[in-house]
């Protein structure tokens, strides 16, 4: 194209784009009700948190916009997924699970052939040794390419220390890493990290942990440190080196739990903070890799800044303060098997309540049981309209490119 025509293109745009803009200005809502794809009203009420409104709350231009012509598109292979696959491998595709055994004799394996999941989480009860887990993955991998153009993520809750699923691969504990190294040696470590689960097969690790410490609490060990500004450093620093070495890191726990009394994945972990003392230290490193991190996990802890009774992965506000800090990528449940010692419910009303929350990829470590019959109340939902096609896609775009992005998209 010539640079006359370049010249005339961009003035046509021009044109078009000014009476637009005063369109979508006049249709703009005054706090009317609407989805906004994360599946929950952008209502103000919806939107506060009780004692502080979330910021970004505003209908804005580009909202309107999003009305007008639609929501944003992915790569054309995702949109082709989107357009022809089933509802039920679309529902299918917003699991991540755990599994017993650990080798190729292993349940989970006929599993594949009939349910089409989103990722596989392994575990420590998975593990024996990086030859006998390499197998086992290599196992998982050709059952889930059977008819399959879309593979699972395999996942390691690899996080460091005792947090680990391989108790002789690196990372070490985060808190040993980051005193004895700095922020460069945590980088070192998430490289060498990352480049071990690669080899193994590896695609995602649920790892680092974002949360600030307090001294004396649960995390103190297993935290970064106990300084906000630190902790986002040596954060920042761990995705880097995971994204380096081309595994994808999944950051938790937002809003952060290290202020709370007890690990929440096993019992109510209460967190007193003020919202805005949430702000001034256990967001502040999720602000860091806000964008630069693939995917954030959700908090089980229960926060007074919210309504303190309900878990962080089901609240709306929760997941809508997070994308207030302008995170793009897919947003993780807990362990929802966790969340249930929390809400008293079940693991099935976990997984529906996380999704019109706004969490994208729903994490169950737990029972084949479970794992099944969550996926039927989310799959009811969807067929249902209890969960609009349009909620349901938004999720999924997202938890696609990311399979697109690290080359498990098509493959």
């Amino acid at each position: 194209m010539t640079q006359t025509r370049k010249r005339r293109a961009a003035l046509l745009l021009a044109l078009a784009v000014v009476p637009l803009l005063a369109l979508l200005t006049a249709l703009l809502p005054a706090g009317a009700d609407e989805e906004d794809g994360q599946g929950a009203p952008r209502t103000q009420e919806a939107l506060s948190t009780g004692k502080e409104t979330v910021p970004g709350a505003e209908v804005t231009v580009l909202d309107a916009l999003v009305k007008v012509i639609g929501p944003a598109r992915g790569s054309d292979d995702v949109e082709r997924f989107l357009a022809r696959a089933p509802v039920e491998r679309k529902v299918a595709q917003l699991f991540a699970i755990g599994f017993s055994g650990q080798d190729r004799q292993a349940p989970i394996l006929t599993n594949l052939r009939r349910r089409d999941w989103g990722g596989l989480v392994l575990q420590d009860v998975n593990y024996v040794s990086a030859t006998q887990v390499k197998g086992l993955i290599a196992g998982l991998q050709a059952n889930a390419r059977i008819g399959r153009d879309v593979p699972p993520l395999i996942a390691a809750a690899q996080e460091g220390g005792d947090r680990s699923a391989f108790a002789d691969l690196p990372p070490g504990s985060q808190g040993s890493v980051a005193s004895n190294g700095g922020v460069a040696g945590v980088a070192r470590e998430a490289r060498a990290a990352g480049k071990a689960l690669r080899a193994l097969g590896v695609t995602m690790t649920l790892a680092p942990s974002a949360d600030v410490a307090a001294e004396g609490g649960p995390f103190e060990k297993r935290a970064f440190g106990v300084d906000e500004e630190f902790v986002a450093k040596a954060t920042r620093a761990a995705v880097q080196g995971y994204v380096k070495a081309k595994v994808i890191p999944a950051v938790g726990s937002f809003p952060g739990a290290g202020a709370s009394s007890q690990d929440p994945d096993i019992g109510p972990g209460p967190v007193g903070l003020s919202l805005g003392e949430l702000r001034e230290r256990d967001i502040r490193p999720f602000r860091a890799v806000a964008g630069l991190a693939p995917v954030v996990r959700m908090s089980n802890a229960i926060y007074a800044a919210f309504d303190g009774v309900t878990p962080a992965t089901v609240l709306p506000q929760a997941v809508r303060l997070l994308r207030s800090l302008g995170f793009r990528g897919v947003v993780m449940t807990a362990n929802l098997v966790g969340t249930t010692g929390v809400t008293g419910g079940t693991v099935p009303q976990a997984a529906l309540a996380a999704l019109k929350a706004g969490v994208d990829l729903i994490y169950i470590p737990g029972s084949a049981d479970d794992q099944e019959e969550a996926y039927q109340a989310v799959l009811s939902a969807v067929r249902t309209g209890r969960i609009s096609p349009a909620r349901l896609d938004g999720s999924l775009r997202r938890v696609l490119e990311l399979k697109r992005s690290y080359g498990k998209l098509g493959s």
